[in-house]
């Protein structure tokens, strides 16, 4: 019973952790007056601020709120899977292919606001870089999730027909 309280232990910690990080953002956001050099000063802008820094604020909120949903769904996942013992259950099913969907709307943010970053900073760095390659591995584990949760309905479904037939 240990592991088990354990294991959703750490996906409460890790919900509890990405909401106070979505708050904070979304604090902070107006505060900075949507300018994101004040917090990277490792870059100057060549360009000047324009509408697209909205683009960029909105990106990040959209970010946040991505990451808040792929943490409740998980969390209520290995509730599921964990405490409850349904392994066998379409809201096991749900709950994966909304991680999912959170996780590849996730990678596609990222990946927004790393071609927004290189247009308005001008960074001439490569885009298969190590930081672009989790942004597309986020996507594969949003597919993968997906691709998880079809299998488990359809093994749901075949159980439910076998016990029918029965």
């Amino acid at each position: 019973m240990l592991k088990k309280s354990s294991f959703k232990l750490i996906f409460d910690i890790l919900f509890y952790t990405v909401v106070i990080n979505a708050i904070a953002t979304l604090i902070m956001m107006p505060i900075e007056g949507f300018d994101i050099s004040f917090s990277n000063s490792v870059y100057e802008p060549k360009r000047e601020f324009s509408s697209s820094l909205y683009v960029a604020a909105i990106n990040e909120i959209i970010f946040s709120v991505a990451f808040v949903f792929v943490a409740y769904h998980l969390r209520r996942a290995a509730r599921l899977f964990m405490i409850n013992g349904e392994f066998k259950s379409f809201n096991l099913v749900k709950n994966l292919k909304r991680s999912g969907q959170f996780l590849i709307i996730l990678g596609l943010s990222l990946v927004v606001k790393k071609i927004f970053l290189e247009y308005h900073f001008e960074v001439t760095t490569h885009f298969f870089q190590s930081n672009s390659m989790i942004y597309l591995l986020l996507i594969v584990i949003g597919l993968s999730f997906i691709r998880l949760s079809k299998m488990l309905k359809l093994s749901i479904l075949a159980k439910q027909e076998q016990d029918l037939t029965i």
